[in-house]
């Protein structure tokens, strides 16, 4: 499955642009790495941030500062070398890789934001074209469970495959809260890092987003 939108090319183009000029100190910070407008809204914040760098970043300067593989995304990520989900600081973490930093700004920018997307009629995931969902039922518990052809199992985050009944790996048992895993993201040089919450509250934003620019740089 192909999660592209049908966006031109020209269009990913000024958006990004459009982002890259919003770039402003936000309230009560000096991160000037933080997009004004990044695409949440009140309701669902969301923080975007575009470091500039010109090093050509590998998946090896990912698990340098600790973060720990799992698997390929299940959907296509066109241009990307890399993309994988995994945990750094207990936290989820998806990375794209691209080859060059100008592909990370518009086709990892345009995947980032449909990774993060967000209804505004509930604030859900939608119910196609993204990867990495978590359930949260009344009581905001996370765990979701899955059927493999072992005994049931339970993933505290978010479960593998949305083609339910088409893979053999994991089927996701039915969802009635469903949100997007991912929530802030980064764009750093040729490379897009999507961030789960710091908290239970997947709104809460990301120590491991905010800081990977520092970490990537020691």
């Amino acid at each position: 499955m192909n999660w592209s939108r049908n966006v031109s090319r020209v269009q990913v183009l000024v958006v990004t642009a459009l982002l890259v000029a919003l770039v402003a100190v936000a309230c009560g910070t000096d991160d000037t790495s933080i997009v004004s407008g990044g695409g949440g809204n009140e309701d669902n914040p969301k923080v975007v941030r575009m470091v500039e760098s010109s090093q050509v970043f590998t998946v090896d300067d990912m698990k340098a500062i600790g973060w720990k593989a799992q698997r390929d995304f299940v959907l296509e990520y066109p241009g990307t070398t890399v993309a994988k989900w995994g945990f750094l600081n207990s936290k989820e973490v998806g990375v794209l890789i691209y080859a060059t930093a100008e592909d990370a700004r518009t086709s990892g920018v345009e995947a980032a934001n449909a990774q993060t997307f967000r209804r505004e009629e509930d604030g859900q995931a939608p119910d196609e074209n993204i990867d990495r969902i978590s359930c949260r039922d009344a009581q905001a518990s996370s765990a979701v469970k899955a059927i493999t052809g072992a005994p049931s199992k339970a993933f505290s985050s978010s479960y593998l495959d949305p083609e339910v009944g088409k893979s053999d790996d994991i089927l996701g048992l039915r969802c009635s809260n469903r949100y997007p895993t991912y929530n802030d993201y980064t764009v750093i040089g040729n490379m897009v890092v999507l961030c789960e919450g710091d908290g239970r509250n997947l709104l809460e934003p990301s120590t491991n987003c905010k800081e990977l620019g520092k970490w990537l740089s020691q």
